[in-house]
């Protein structure tokens, strides 16, 4: 499995965004499942819905809804009352990073499900000891 994090799926869909044309061309090999399923969360979900909605509006919104229901494999993860006390534990606990809430509970559901790789931007996931992809984005 790969994990996939707000940025990523942002740069998929944003035309304007400047990795779209990587994000795309990995996200492709992601599709053909060359790292496994891909997972992702509700709070990922709600974050890139209104990351998406502000900036750009609701064509986007609807294009990676369409995607999401199209799609027979990404497989959605909700957030449980353990996993949620358990990232707020680990973000308390790392005062010293700037890691958001949402990175944190990304960051528990993926040893949760033994995931290791994630498909982002995002530098955190490298500091939280995890393997961003495509290389040398983060």
């Amino acid at each position: 499995m790969i994990f996939v994090d707000t940025s990523a799926w942002y740069a998929l869909l944003s035309e304007k965004d400047v990795h779209r044309p990587d994000a795309e061309e990995f996200f492709a090999e992601v599709a053909k499942g060359r790292f496994g399923a891909p997972i992702t969360t509700d709070y990922v979900l709600d974050e890139t819905f209104t990351l998406l909605r502000l900036r750009w509006g609701m064509a986007p919104v609807r294009r990676f809804v369409d995607l999401l229901r199209a799609s027979p494999t990404v497989r959605r993860v909700r957030v449980s009352d353990t996993t949620f006390e358990a990232s707020l534990n680990l973000m308390l606990a790392h005062a010293d990073k700037r890691w958001s809430f949402t990175d944190c509970s990304s960051f528990v559901t993926m040893r949760e499900a033994g995931v290791t790789r994630a498909f982002t931007l995002d530098h955190n996931f490298l500091e939280a000891g995890f393997e961003v992809l495509p290389a040398g984005w983060a």
